[in-house]
C-alpha cells in the first residue's frame, strides 16, 4: 500500500490534477463537482468534521462557507499541506487540524456534519467508523459519505487486488446502507455519481497521456510508470462498475 499511496498522494499526481483544473486536492470528482453535491447538505455556521482532509481543499471550502471545521487525517503531510493551506486563507479562526488516524483515532465531539470525501475507501473497518460517527453526532445530524464501494458487480479476483494494493475491504453499497440502518440512521439521499466519477478518471489518465507524451518536467520516468499504471487501474475499475461511487447523506435519528 505504501507505494500506491506515494503514487496517488505524491507530488507527480498532485502536479497532473493541477493540470486539470487549479485545484489540487485528493479527491476522484473535479472540485467544481464536489462542491456542487456538497453545497445542498452543509450550511453556514455547522460545526464540520471533515474526516480525512488530504491537502485541505475541501476543509478551506467549508470554512469560507462559515462553518467551524475541525479537520483530520492520518498522514502528517497532508496535515501540514491543510494547515499551510488554511494559513494562507486567513482561515485559522474557523478550522482546527490535527493528525488523527482512522478509525483508531476518531476525535470525541459533537457534530452538526461528519464528512467523508474520499477518505474512507481505503478503511476496512467501516463499522468502527459509523460507530464513532453515531457517538459524534447529534440527534437529526448529518452523516455525509462521498466515496466508492464495492458493487454487484465486483468479482473475487477485483477484491483480492484491492486487498493486494490498498491492505482493505470495502464494504458493498448495500453493506453500508445496512449498516448505517442498523445504527440508527436515516437514509435522506442516495445519489450515485458514476458518471462524474468515470469522467475524472478518464481526464486524468488522458492528462497523464499527455504529460507522458510531450516529455514535461524532470520527473522520474519509474514513478510516472507507476503512476500511471495506478490510475489506469482506477479507471477500468470504475468503467466496469467494479468500485461503485455514490453520494450518502444520513440523519442520526
Amino acid at each position: 500500500m505504501q507505494a500506491q499511496a506515494e503514487f496517488l498522494y505524491g507530488d507527480l499526481t498532485a502536479r497532473i490534477r493541477k493540470m486539470l483544473e487549479p485545484v489540487a486536492h485528493d479527491s476522484f470528482l473535479f472540485f467544481s463537482d464536489t462542491v456542487q453535491l456538497l453545497e445542498p447538505e452543509v450550511n453556514s455556521g455547522d460545526r464540520v468534521l471533515d474526516a480525512g482532509s488530504g491537502r485541505g481543499t475541501v476543509t478551506t471550502w467549508l470554512a469560507d462557507r462559515g462553518c467551524t471545521v475541525h479537520s483530520i487525517d492520518s498522514s502528517p503531510e497532508r496535515v501540514e499541506q491543510t494547515r499551510r493551506l488554511v494559513a494562507e486563507q486567513n482561515l485559522e479562526s474557523r478550522v482546527t487540524v490535527e493528525r488523527s488516524p482512522l478509525p483508531e483515532a476518531f476525535p470525541a465531539d459533537h457534530y452538526d456534519v461528519i464528512l467523508d470525501c474520499f477518505s474512507w475507501w481505503h478503511i476496512s473497518d467501516w463499522g468502527r467508523l459509523l460507530n464513532a460517527s453515531k457517538r459524534n453526532l447529534g440527534s437529526h445530524k448529518k452523516l455525509i459519505i462521498l466515496d466508492t464501494f464495492f458493487y454487484w458487480k465486483t468479482t473475487l479476483d477485483f477484491r483480492r487486488e484491492m486487498l493486494e494494493r490498498w491492505q482493505t475491504a470495502l464494504p458493498t453499497y448495500n453493506e453500508c446502507r445496512n449498516m448505517l440502518i442498523k445504527r440508527e440512521f436515516r437514509i435522506l439521499k442516495e445519489q450515485p455519481i458514476q458518471p462524474s466519477y468515470i469522467r475524472y478518471l478518464d481526464a486524468i489518465v488522458q492528462k497523464i497521456g499527455e504529460f507522458e507524451k510531450e516529455g514535461l518536467g524532470d520527473c522520474d520516468p519509474g514513478e510516472l510508470k507507476g503512476v500511471k499504471e495506478m490510475w489506469e487501474w482506477f479507471r477500468r475499475a470504475a468503467h466496469e462498475e467494479e468500485l461503485f461511487a455514490s453520494l450518502i447523506v444520513a440523519e442520526l435519528n
